[in-house]
């Protein structure tokens, strides 16, 4: 394991690890999960591909799996922990706290302690807020607005909303043509008429 390696598994120890643990994620590797009855709250920490010797960066993905919604959509389950990718919902802590892809820079010149803190407190301010608020069938199908896809449609009627997930439907269709059958397909089996 090179140094950049062992500079962000420490900025973990010192204060991540911890933090995510009290909110009752269980870790594994790299990865955290909390379960919230069917769904999953996910957290990935990414280091970069590129890093090399005592440099580095890593940044934070972050994703909710609402097992209702994944069902709807037509996705097979999935056994055990769904992983980040496979999420619902998807984001990263830095865009959210940054407004853009950020990602936590480390060397050997870095305080390890002040990176652990600054992480730690965008994780329990905006990252673990995020994740929760994201569980409430609204808010997803909020965040899947301009996503022409069936989870978007799936939220939306999850939510109570038909009107909406028809809506979003009609517009995928024509952002999507080549998509129609499959999303007729959809509206179809969830009683829905064009």
């Amino acid at each position: 394991m090179g140094g950049a390696a062992k500079s962000i598994d420490e900025v973990i120890k010192r204060g991540f690890a911890q933090l995510l643990k009290s909110e009752g994620f269980k870790k594994s590797g790299r990865n955290w999960h909390r379960s919230q009855g069917k769904d999953w709250l996910i957290v990935n920490l990414q280091a970069s591909r590129w890093n090399l010797e005592e440099n580095g960066k890593f940044t934070v993905n972050l994703g909710v799996f609402v097992a209702a919604v994944a069902s709807m959509a037509g996705q097979n389950a999935i056994e055990g922990k769904p992983s980040e990718p496979s999420a619902t919902l998807r984001t990263r802590l830095g865009t959210l706290v940054y407004g853009r892809d950020h990602w936590w820079e480390v060397t050997a010149a870095s305080d390890l302690d002040l990176v652990a803190a600054d992480l730690a407190e965008k994780m329990q301010s905006t990252g673990i807020p995020w994740l929760e608020s994201h569980l409430d069938p609204s808010r997803l199908a909020a965040a899947l607005k301009d996503s022409p896809s069936l989870l978007s449609f799936s939220a939306a009627l999850l939510s109570g909303d038909r009107d909406e997930a028809t809506r979003r439907l009609r517009e995928a269709i024509g952002l999507r043509p080549a998509a129609r059958t499959y999303f007729l397909a959809w509206a179809s089996n969830n009683g829905i008429s064009l």
